[in-house]
């Protein structure tokens, strides 16, 4: 077997049906980093019969006149663990980048590390596809691993129920502001593009990702005043009955007045608050914005085997109502009717205090850290020395 480059349609064919098919290997991605100055290199590993074996797309860079390093995002379109076919294209690719004045290539590839569930508690281990890698003359790159949120779905109603408790009291409570979701069209994009910083990079992918392979698709939340003064004032009506039955049990003299009793009582005083309180901040948002105002928005990117979200953004002023969620469940329940069940969250903060997503109770995936593959090893070296000299 032996690396040939590929044309991008025949790079298109191959990454559209393999397993680890992501927008990031993609003919898309390669022309939006193009627009940084990276030249796409599509490559594949082919035998006797020009069947293809493994793929990847390098994102070019020139070093100087002669020499060039490449970035590979998420890694090649192989099978990681068939050790023998990884050693096979890991080999050929060096011979086929040694002639083409490579220095190094780098990759981070989407190798499940460690999978964790949702409390970080170890549910598999994977390390030993480091080593093997480490014995393939990849250089380790330490602290460079990634935590993301993969979500596996059955139908719309087991995935709501397993999500936690907190997470769906939090969709609850959007939907009592009169929260409405919706998925953007092209007289929405300055809707979007406004609540995002850089504006630039997400109109050239709304333009790029535009195929039935990786759609890039954005979804707005919106507050509709009317609908949150109209929920809080029937929530209301409704537990100022049940306050009242409440004070009439305490009035009468043949109930027994239960600690209980007490407890509901005062609960129902603090929710009849609450609502006077929502329906204030309702009519005030009426009169400010009366024909609603958006609060945030969620971008995603469809490929037909999984959908990636890519960007959440909310305006400042609307931060406190964290609406994030509703917005992915609205989401996660559209792409379920079409047949998705798998849904990359989004990367996974991991600090003493505090886990990310833990709501959406998917699996944590570390993915491992990144490798460098030498071709050049006297200059690879040299060349992170003027890294190192450069960074003082």
């Amino acid at each position: 077997m032996h690396i040939i480059a590929l044309t991008e349609l025949q790079f298109k064919n191959y990454s559209n049906l393999h397993s680890k098919k992501n927008y990031k290997q993609s003919v898309e991605y390669a022309r939006l980093k193009g627009i940084n100055g990276y030249k796409p290199i599509y490559l594949g590993l082919i035998d006797d019969n020009n069947d293809v074996h493994a793929a990847t797309l390098i994102l070019e860079k020139g070093i100087n006149n002669k020499h060039k390093f490449g970035y590979i995002p998420s890694g090649y379109l192989i099978n990681f663990y068939n050790l023998d076919l990884l050693k096979t294209f890991t080999i050929e690719l060096k011979n086929y980048l040694k002639k083409q004045n490579y220095i190094y290539v780098r990759i981070n590839p989407l190798i499940n590390y460690q999978v964790y569930n949702s409390d970080f508690i170890l549910k598999e281990n994977n390390s030993g596809i480091i080593n093997e890698l480490k014995k393939l003359d990849y250089d380790f790159i330490p602290n460079t691993s990634k935590y993301k949120m993969l979500l596996k779905t059955k139908d719309i109603n087991s995935t709501y129920k397993n999500f936690k408790r907190s997470l769906r009291r939090n969709i609850n409570n959007c939907l009592k502001k009169g929260i409405v979701v919706y998925q953007g069209t092209e007289s929405d994009k300055q809707d979007f593009l406004n609540l995002v910083e850089n504006k630039t990079r997400y109109e050239n992918m709304m333009n790029l990702f535009n195929t039935p392979d990786n759609k890039f698709e954005f979804y707005l939340a919106k507050i509709m005043p009317e609908t949150y003064i109209n929920n809080y004032r029937y929530l209301l009506k409704k537990e100022q009955f049940n306050n009242d039955l409440l004070n009439d049990k305490l009035k009468n003299p043949n109930i027994k007045k239960t600690n209980n009793l007490f407890m509901k009582k005062m609960t129902s005083d603090k929710l009849l608050t609450k609502y006077k309180n929502e329906i204030m901040n309702g009519t005030y948002l009426l009169q400010k914005y009366p024909k609603g105002v958006i609060i945030s928005g969620v971008a995603v990117i469809a490929n037909k085997r999984e959908v990636t979200f890519v960007k959440e953004c909310y305006t400042n002023e609307f931060k406190h109502i964290r609406s994030i969620p509703v917005v992915k469940w609205e989401i996660i329940k559209k792409h379920i009717t079409n047949g998705y069940n798998k849904f990359d969250l989004g990367d996974v903060s991991i600090t003493k205090n505090q886990i990310t997503k833990t709501g959406y109770n998917g699996n944590i995936i570390e993915y491992s850290n990144s490798f460098d593959l030498v071709i050049n090893d006297m200059l690879y070296k040299l060349n992170g020395i003027a890294k190192k000299i450069n960074k003082n």
